[in-house]
């Protein structure tokens, strides 16, 4: 019985590509929602929805959150997590996950932008060039 064959990288050049301008793109694109996340709490007399907005206005119930299922699990997780369950712990737990999302966020970009200078250099070591 003959041991299966590992492709080496010319069998699977033809069926996998990465296009590393569409990954810069994508970056990019997620880019220009950071601002958002990292605004002031307030602009204009308005909330801005970002992390130091829900800080200082973070304080909902689970109705204000709303009733469908990804929102009723996220109402019982900041609700029962805080502290008693009193506005002041909800607004903290509420602004601590806020914050690890656009902590995450930010290293989502990063790992992209990474991912397509790693493959351009792969590709100029092949003799591929960029992209």
């Amino acid at each position: 019985m003959s041991a299966a064959k590992w492709p080496d990288l010319d069998e699977v050049a033809d069926v996998t590509e990465f296009n590393t301008f569409q990954m810069r793109k994508v970056a990019q694109e997620l880019e220009e929602y950071v601002a958002g996340f990292t605004a002031p709490a307030f602009s204009e007399g308005y909330t801005t929805g970002s992390a130091a907005s829900v800080e200082t206005s973070g304080n909902l119930s689970g109705q204000e959150i709303g009733e469908w299922p990804a929102a009723q699990t996220f109402a019982r997780t900041v609700g029962s997590v805080s502290a008693g369950g009193s506005p002041e712990g909800r607004i903290a737990v509420l602004a601590q996950v806020y914050k690890e999302f656009v902590a995450q966020y930010a290293e989502v970009i990063k790992t992209i932008r990474a991912s397509a200078k790693e493959y351009d250099g792969a590709n100029v070591a092949g003799g591929a060039g960029d992209g």
